[in-house]
This record gives structure tokens, C-alpha cells and sequence, in this order.
């Protein structure tokens, strides 16, 4: 429900606005009862970025874990949907970047639950591929490849958050993007 009520807000607010009276007055509670869930506003920012970065990237099922490698991948860096993300996905990354120097477990939350658990994701199924003989990755760590295929697919964030009008792809674009990183990168770790 609080995390709830801080997804809320931050759909209309600027993160610098969000504060433990406005999450308090959002979930029906008291600023004291909000402190008896959560000690601080960093630490409830930091559980709301990370409940994010979850719904964002998610690990496969065991369903999925039986296809072939190329379709594993393409199921990890599907994003997924998460509404606060639609409207300003890299507006809600600059408030984070920006408050990174005051809240550092803010921004350490996001990303380690966001693209750091999905470049774990990726690792395990490369070093599945390995096993499987589908791929080498030619003397590379698999964290290494994955955080390589990760920037291949989600691309310069750096550029986009210091370049407002450079437009952010939808769905579409990013799935474009998506398959022909993984068309380029399995394509280097065919093994030989």
C-alpha cells in the first residue's frame, strides 16, 4: 500500500516533491505510522526504485528456461510496463541521478534491482549457453558479455538524460533495437 501510494505520486510529482507527509496523506496513514514501516525517506524510495526495477526486468519461468538461447534473450531484455515509466521514464532517471549525491542507496536500489538484475539474468543464461555449446563467449566473462549486450539494447542513456528533445523509442523501437543487438552479438559468439 505505501509503495503503492509513492508510485502514485511520483506519476505526478517531481521526486524532489515527494516527501514522507505527501506518501503519509497518499496511503491514509500517519507520518508516524509511515516511519514505523519504513526509517527513512531514502530507504522507502529505495524499496519503491527497486519494486520498479522488478516489474522492469524480470528472470525467466521455467518454462522459458527450456528455449533456445536467442529466445531466452530476447525474453529478458523485453521491458516490461510500469506506469510511472511510460509518461517520463528518463525524467524519473535525472530526479534519481540528481539525488544520487544526497540518497546514494536510492540510486543503488534502482540500479541493482533494475539493470544490474537483469545483466545477472542475461549471465546465467550465457553461461547456460556455454554449457549447452550454443554459444562461446571466446575467453569473456558472462557478466562482462551481458553488461555488453545490456548497452547494446538499452543504448546511451548518458546522451538521453543530457538531451531532453532526443526522443525516447516506444515499444516498437525498442524491440527493433533489441533483435538486432542480439543478431549482432550471438553472431560474435558463434562458437568456432
Amino acid at each position: 500500500m505505501v509503495l503503492d501510494a509513492v508510485s502514485e505520486l511520483l506519476k505526478g510529482c517531481r521526486l524532489e516533491d515527494v516527501s514522507m507527509s505527501a506518501i503519509a496523506r497518499q496511503a491514509g496513514m500517519s507520518k508516524r505510522t509511515l516511519y514505523t514501516i519504513f526509517s527513512s525517506r531514502e530507504e522507502l524510495l529505495g524499496a519503491t526504485f527497486a519494486r520498479i526495477g522488478q516489474a522492469l526486468f524480470r528472470p525467466l519461468d521455467e518454462a522459458e528456461r527450456s528455449l533456445p538461447l536467442v529466445e531466452r534473450l530476447r525474453t529478458l531484455l523485453t521491458v516490461g510496463q510500469v506506469p510511472i515509466f511510460e509518461n517520463a521514464p528518463l525524467e524519473v532517471l535525472r530526479a534519481v541521478v540528481s539525488e544520487a549525491p544526497i540518497y546514494p542507496r536510492i540510486a543503488e536500489q534502482l540500479d541493482a534491482e533494475g539493470r544490474g538484475a537483469l545483466i545477472r539474468y542475461i549471465s546465467q543464461e550465457l553461461d547456460a549457453g556455454v554449457a549447452e555449446g550454443e554459444v562461446s563467449l571466446h575467453g569473456m566473462a558472462a557478466i562482462e558479455a551481458a553488461e555488453l549486450l545490456v548497452d547494446m539494447v538499452m543504448g546511451d542513456t548518458l546522451h538521453r538524460l543530457l538531451t531532453p528533445e532526443t526522443p525516447c523509442g516506444g515499444p516498437r523501437e525498442h524491440e527493433v533495437r533489441r533483435d538486432r543487438a542480439l543478431t549482432i552479438f550471438l553472431g560474435g559468439l558463434r562458437p568456432r
